[in-house]
């Protein structure tokens, strides 16, 4: 019996948080945000007015930014996501059979990039500034013109 006294004190210390912390305090930080980030946007459709898609048509994009980073693109016609990534440069498809009639639509760039706000959010990524690029495009379908 003498020896189950100690052994029933030690895991009852045991069992008992290693430390306490108790501090009511509030604590406030205000980030400081930063410079927001200049975003320039560049296509190889830039110059053209409704760039045909008979077959289909090659998108070329480029992104220069300065004071900030690229999170993602992506690129949408006829309400389908045709082409995403995270790259500043790069190039997609448009296929004929994305839309359903001829005629033309909206291409839909959109560039998520980051605020500079140095929010908990930004920090992490997961706050974003949103660019929105349209281009409109035309699709024939197989029709000559």
């Amino acid at each position: 019996m003498k020896q189950l006294i100690p052994i029933f004190f030690v895991a009852l210390v045991l069992l008992l948080p290693a430390c306490f912390y108790n501090d009511s305090e509030l604590y406030e930080v205000e980030p400081v945000a930063g410079d927001p980030p200049v975003l320039s946007v560049s296509t190889n459709l830039d110059t053209l007015t409704n760039p045909m898609v008979n077959d289909s048509l090659e998108v070329i994009y480029q992104v220069d930014i300065e004071g900030g980073e690229l999170y993602y693109v992506y690129a949408m016609v006829a309400e389908t996501q045709v082409f995403e990534s995270d790259s500043i440069y790069g190039s997609f498809w448009i296929n004929h059979g994305v839309a359903e009639e001829p005629g033309v639509d909206t291409l839909y760039l959109d560039f998520y990039y980051s605020t500079n706000s140095n929010s908990l959010a930004d920090i992490v990524k997961y706050e974003a500034l949103l660019k929105t690029t349209k281009i409109a495009v035309e699709f024939n379908l197989g029709a000559s013109k």
